[in-house]
């Protein structure tokens, strides 16, 4: 075999950007960060150590992923609560948790999608506070 051209596998033949330390196609593991988020995050989170995309994906799928069960948490404890008093204040509330859990559904396609293209697309709020998340630890190793 040439010494000049690596094969397409060799780990010299890919982009330096494209390195990751998990061995997995950045646009898999980018995806994958998602597909039980926040525990598929937390894994990547840890294992990977090259690729700052992936550990980007990975600190935004725990984020999204922990604020997705505390805003489904406290809604439903509220629609209990409303039921209590009221049973059309609590139907409303039943509602409103299916509408949320339907947006949040669209929302992790689209996180899926994203992660899957390898473009660092950040939800707002959640991004930044993944984005913080991933630098820290990054500049912590």
């Amino acid at each position: 075999m040439n010494e000049q051209n690596p094969p397409p596998s060799s780990p010299e033949a890919r982009p330096v950007g494209q390195a990751t330390s998990t061995g997995l196609d950045p646009k898999l593991a980018g995806l994958l960060c998602y597909i039980l988020s926040p525990l598929t995050g937390i894994v990547f989170f840890l294992i990977e150590k090259a690729n700052p995309v992936v550990r980007f994906h990975a600190a935004q799928s725990i984020v999204f992923g922990i604020g997705a069960v505390v805003v489904w948490v406290a809604i439903a404890i509220l629609s209990f609560l409303f039921y209590q008093i009221a049973w059309s204040l609590g139907s409303l509330f039943t509602l409103l948790q299916t509408l949320v859990g339907i947006g949040f559904f669209i929302l992790w396609v689209v996180l899926l999608i994203k992660g899957y293209s390898g473009e660092r697309w950040k939800l707002p709020v959640i991004g930044d506070m993944a984005e913080r998340l991933a630098a820290s630890q990054a500049g912590a190793r």
